[in-house]
């Protein structure tokens, strides 16, 4: 009785074990997957408040980031529509992954120099680009300055 009785243990214990491994493996690969970027602007544009944004082309990307827009899949930019505002938000899907680093350098160096700029005399604003998000997950970069960047993150997350 002892015996079938450690059977028993060992079966679920091997059972358990092999449930997390393919569990871990499933969010592995689900981190990974691209969905289209209408998608996924879609949805994180909905978890925003808009105002104070305005949609931007291909040369606000190149002044600002100084990337050019057709190097990538596709780029979603919305910047600040009045010279004391920060609300910005950007989406790019690389073409190949060796692209994110540069997207994510040149975001990183937007939002040091809106730093710089409004460090000394805007508290608010300076707070807002110290808390700004700047992630990458499959071949997407995701940047998000505002009071919702929290939420905005968590819908891209949930679109991929």
């Amino acid at each position: 009785m002892k015996k079938s009785g450690i059977d028993v243990i060992n079966i679920l214990k091997y059972t358990m074990t092999l449930t997390i491994f393919i569990y871990v493996v499933f969010l592995v690969i689900a981190q990974g997957a691209d969905a289209p970027m209408e998608q996924v602007a879609e949805n994180v544009l909905g978890m925003v408040e808009t105002d104070g944004m305005e949609e931007a082309g291909a040369q606000d990307f190149k002044r600002y980031y100084g990337l050019n827009a057709g190097d990538y899949e596709d780029v979603a930019l919305y910047l600040p529509d009045d010279v004391m505002g920060v609300k910005e938000l950007l989406l790019v899907k690389v073409k190949d992954k060796s692209q994110i680093e540069t997207v994510r350098s040149a975001a990183r160096r937007r939002l040091d120099t809106q730093t710089e700029s409004f460090e000394g005399y805007g508290a608010e604003q300076t707070k807002l680009l110290k808390a700004a998000l700047l992630e990458n997950r499959g071949s997407y970069v995701f940047m998000s300055v505002g009071k919702d960047a929290d939420k905005a993150y968590t819908a891209f997350k949930k679109s991929l």
